[in-house]
Order: C-alpha cells, then sequence, then structure tokens
C-alpha cells in the first residue's frame, strides 16, 4: 500500500477514494483482474479509525511506513468481482487505483480525432514498434555508462555486477506482478505460455536482493508497467517485448563494434543470447502479436512499448561505470 500511495504522488496524485456508489461501480468497472486491489483507506494507528486519503492531510508513505515498521498498519483493499472492501497488511502486494483531480484542457473532445486501432494490411505490428523505438535503442547504445566502459576497454566488474543488481530488482516486482495476472488467466494459449516462460526466467535470479527501498527510477518504471496490467493481456506482451528487442540490438552492436576479445563483453553477451536463444522469446512475441495485429490498437502499442523502452533507458541511466578501479571481475550475477 505504501509503495503504491507513493507511485500515485508521482503523477500528483493518491489511491482512489470510493465515496459514493457511482465512483465504485466506475472503479469495478476498470478492473481487468480477479484480485484484490489498494484503494486510499488507511486505519490511524493512533485511535484504529478508518480515513481515506482525500480527507486527511496525514495520509502521507511516511507515517504509514512508521506504522508499517512496527509491525502494524492496516490498509483497505477491494474484491474486484463483488466490491466488497476489506482490511489486509499494508505491506502486501497488491495492484492499485490512482486518482488525481482533473485538470481543464484548451481542446474541446469533440475536436479530437480518435486513433485508429488498424494497421496497413501487410506490415508486421513487431516490426512498426521496432521502429518507432530504435532511436531510442541507439540512443541508449551511446548513453549506457556500461557499454561506453566496453569502448574504452575499461575494467567493468563492479558496474556489471551494479548494472545486474539494479536489472535485478526490476525483474523482481515485474515477475511479482506477472505471477499474479498469470493466475488470472484461465484460457491455456500462447499468451498465457509466454508469460509462464517469461515469469520463470525474471525469476531466476531474485534471490538475495533485500529490502531497500525502490530508488526513484525503479518506481517511475514500475508505474508505467503497472498501468498496463489494467489493458487485455496482448499488451502486456507488448510491454515485456521492449527488454527482448532492446538486447538482442544491443548484443548485435556489441558484436560488430566492440572488441570480441574482451572477456567481459563476451560474458555480457553470453548471457543475453542465451536468455533469448533458450525461450526465442523473439520469435514468439513477433508471432503472437502479428496473429493478433488486426484486433490491436497500433498507436497504443507504439506508446506501451516505446514506454517500456524508457524503462530500460533508466536502468542504463542509473548505473554509471566511469573511474571504477577494481582488480578483478566478479562473475555477472
Amino acid at each position: 500500500w505504501t509503495t503504491a500511495n507513493s507511485l500515485c504522488s508521482l503523477t500528483e496524485g493518491s489511491l482512489v477514494s470510493l465515496h459514493t456508489p457511482e465512483v465504485k461501480n466506475f472503479i469495478l468497472q476498470l478492473l481487468n483482474s480477479t484480485t484484490p486491489v489498494w484503494v486510499g483507506r488507511y486505519q490511524e494507528a493512533q485511535n484504529g479509525s478508518w480515513i481515506w486519503c482525500d480527507e486527511s492531510s496525514s495520509c502521507d508513505w511516511t507515517n504509514q511506513k512508521e506504522a508499517e515498521s512496527r509491525g502494524g498498519g492496516a490498509c483497505t483493499e477491494i474484491i474486484s468481482k463483488s466490491g466488497e472492501l476489506r482490511s489486509a497488511p499494508c505491506e502486501e502486494l497488491r495492484f492499485y487505483v490512482c486518482s488525481r483531480s482533473a485538470r481543464l484542457d484548451s481542446s474541446e473532445p469533440s475536436s479530437r480525432e480518435p486513433p485508429g486501432p488498424g494497421i496497413v494490411p501487410g506490415v508486421s505490428l513487431f516490426d512498426v514498434l521496432w521502429d518507432s523505438s530504435s532511436i531510442l535503442a541507439e540512443e541508449i547504445l551511446r548513453s549506457s555508462s556500461l557499454l561506453r566502459a566496453f569502448r574504452s576497454g575499461s575494467k567493468t566488474g563492479l558496474c556489471q555486477s551494479r548494472f545486474s543488481q539494479q536489472e535485478a530488482l526490476y525483474l523482481h516486482r515485474v515477475s511479482s506482478t506477472l505471477q499474479v495476472l498469470v493466475k488470472g488467466l484461465h484460457e491455456a494459449d500462447e499468451i498465457q505460455s509466454l508469460l509462464v516462460d517469461t515469469v520463470t526466467e525474471y525469476s531466476r535470479n531474485n534471490q538475495n536482493l533485500g529490502s531497500a527501498p525502490a530508488p526513484q527510477w525503479l518506481q517511475f518504471s514500475l508505474q508505467s508497467f503497472h498501468s498496463v496490467v489494467l489493458e487485455d493481456p496482448v499488451y502486456w506482451l507488448v510491454a515485456l517485448s521492449a527488454r527482448v528487442c532492446l538486447q538482442d540490438f544491443l548484443t548485435q552492436m556489441l558484436r560488430s563494434e566492440l572488441r570480441p576479445q574482451m572477456s567481459e563483453v563476451q560474458h555480457l553477451k553470453q548471457k543475453w543470447r542465451n536468455e533469448n536463444a533458450m525461450l526465442l522469446w523473439l520469435h514468439r512475441y513477433k508471432k503472437v502479436l502479428e496473429e493478433r495485429q488486426e484486433k490491436m490498437d497500433v498507436y497504443k502499442s507504439i506508446n506501451i512499448f516505446r514506454e517500456q523502452m524508457m524503462n530500460e533507458q533508466r536502468l542504463h541511466e542509473s548505473v554509471t561505470c566511469e573511474d571504477e578501479d577494481d582488480e578483478e571481475n566478479p562473475d555477472w550475477l
């Protein structure tokens, strides 16, 4: 609950308050999950009364963190099917719904052209997604401190370790979300199969991550990923495919631009290539998305894909390798 409320605050909002049946019914219509989600009500630690976030200035994650650190703290979840409100320990993992005050827009809704969901016959949506973000991928290649260190021939053992730890933090949070989502899928198809494989791979290196608060780059990235989970499951694959596409691109660039004799480069290339080759992710994503592209919104897909590419950029920007002076290169986690 605490993390969810802090993520809502990044967009000048808070967890949603449910004061009327109309608002409650509207929120239930938005939910595309059979699991409970957090809403903006918590139990005041001193007198035990229940308070909605928009009724109290004390509804901030600092106060809630203090309550949780003492082993207490109760927050409110809503059951998607029944609309029942229940109390639950604030530290448990849940999806969540944010709300914020409406802003006036100078443009009239009637004057806006609704985005068309279709794609030109004979064109691959998967290729369109990559083409729309290929410049961003090149920017990551140029600006990544880790890749710059590779180019310069610097030692990168500690840098690789830091990068791997930051990546593991993100994959751990995403895999936790995916595990809940997969449980709600009752149709055994290629989408479910691909999601299950992704959970397995993301969970592979999640040991010993500790319980440190999520850094700011991770909070932004998780917020953008969580905004996708209310969409149709095929858009979850759009989001997940961004990482696979970028890895494939960087692997090819590493092979062509960086010195092949560098053991660190070989280690990084081998890690990414094994991951993609083992599950054939790139081809599986392409196959699934192309089979369903006629029913998908192209503009929504492009925006989701690009946002996840920006998450990858945040990951690379979170690690700096300049002036590293490690004598030996620890194994890539």
